[in-house]
């Protein structure tokens, strides 16, 4: 009876780990579009950070602040959730989650 119960407690913590590898992160962002490829463009926004007043974007691999340039193109503004780019006076918006619609709340 006990080499039993072992071998049912054996079989159920090697098959723990199998069923764990399924569950997905529910504070991970949304894995259907890759940040950055729904605004129409192929640069590569990653993150958005706030150090102190001023804010960094992520860009490529590269920390960029405003007044910085990625790839001939001047970052002329970041918000919490997206980047303006200016290049030979087009303008490029990243945004950090393009498939998020935030609005106001009751709206």
């Amino acid at each position: 009876m006990a080499a039993r119960m072992m071998r049912m407690i054996l079989a159920a913590g090697l098959a723990l780990p199998l069923a764990a590898g399924a569950l997905q992160d529910p504070t991970a962002p949304p894995a259907m579009v890759a940040p950055g490829e729904a605004a129409g463009t192929d640069i590569p926004l990653t993150a958005i950070m706030q150090v102190g007043n001023r804010r960094i974007a992520i860009i490529g691999g590269q920390e960029i602040a405003v007044g910085g340039r990625y790839q001939g193109a001047t970052v002329v503004r970041i918000t919490e959730s997206e980047v303006v780019l200016r290049r030979d006076g087009d303008t490029t918006v990243l945004k950090l989650y393009p498939l998020v619609d935030k609005r106001p709340r009751g709206k």
